[in-house]
């Protein structure tokens, strides 16, 4: 008789002993008996603790907020996140329905007392009342800060606007930035870099020192012109008074005074 082999199991095995053996086997014949072993339970599944949330498109988060067709964000310009695009839809919205209660926490304390302003003075139903569209593109300045540029279509006119933004949970903050004159006849390529780009020359021109101008001292008494000075020249200042600037920067001689008389009776 063949001997059968047997795995052994030791008395207080909680699992029973795993082995391939008799599958291998199997399929070889033999008429030997394979031991029956307990199967391995299941490995479950546990989804990652924090996944990382898909961004949403803007024209789903258009959708979701309602926000007016006249904001236009292209895909390719918008924020890299849902809360960030949510900012800045709602922000621009506000604009385009000249909501200015929706649009002041969203503002700096600046912006806020300048838009106080303008709603007061009625300036800000007129600059709202016809904005056709605003086009919208996000990005970062030199440090980091994250951008929104904004160009308003008012009445066929174009008028282009940066602002810095922060998104805190439900507090996004907005701040304007400066605007030089006439930016948007010069922009080009990357509009947020090209706008920084001139923002910062027109600082580095407004740092540079004020042009010095020196005077010209001249003596207006009369009675000094037609006496030399000890220094050779006439009257008492370092120009002599017989010669003024003429507008094209050189100088001209003027005639001789006539001598007059001294004050006194008769």
């Amino acid at each position: 008789m063949k001997n059968r082999k047997y795995s052994r199991i030791t008395s207080g095995t909680a699992l029973a002993t795993i082995t391939v053996w008799g599958a291998i086997a199997g399929g070889c014949g033999g008429g030997e008996e394979t031991q029956v072993t307990a199967a391995p339970a299941p490995r479950q599944y546990t989804p990652p603790s924090d996944p990382t949330p898909s961004v949403i498109s803007v024209a789903d988060l258009m959708a979701q907020l309602s926000i007016d067709n006249r904001v236009m964000l292209p895909e390719n310009q918008a924020p890299s996140t849902t809360e960030e695009r949510k900012a800045v839809l709602v922000f621009f919205d506000a604009f385009a329905r000249g909501d200015n209660e929706s649009l002041r926490p969203m503002l700096t304390g600046l912006d806020q007392r300048e838009l106080n302003s303008m709603v007061d003075t009625g300036v800000w139903d007129d600059a709202t009342r016809d904005i056709s569209s605003i086009e919208v593109q996000t990005g970062t300045n030199e440090f980091g800060q994250k951008c929104a540029l904004s160009i308003f279509e008012v009445n066929y006119e174009y008028q282009p606007q940066l602002w810095y933004y922060e998104v805190d949970g439900e507090n996004p903050e907005f701040e304007s930035a400066p605007c030089p004159p006439g930016i948007l006849d010069e922009l080009s390529g990357d509009w947020i870099e090209a706008w920084h780009k001139i923002l910062g020359e027109e600082i580095a021109l407004g740092d540079q020192p004020d042009e010095e101008f020196d005077p010209i001292n001249r003596d207006l008494d009369p009675r000094n012109d037609d006496e030399p000075s000890a220094g050779g020249g006439s009257g008492s200042g370092t120009t002599p008074s017989s010669t003024r600037p003429s507008p094209g920067g050189g100088s001209k001689k003027r005639p001789p005074r006539q001598p007059r008389k001294p004050p006194g009776p008769g």
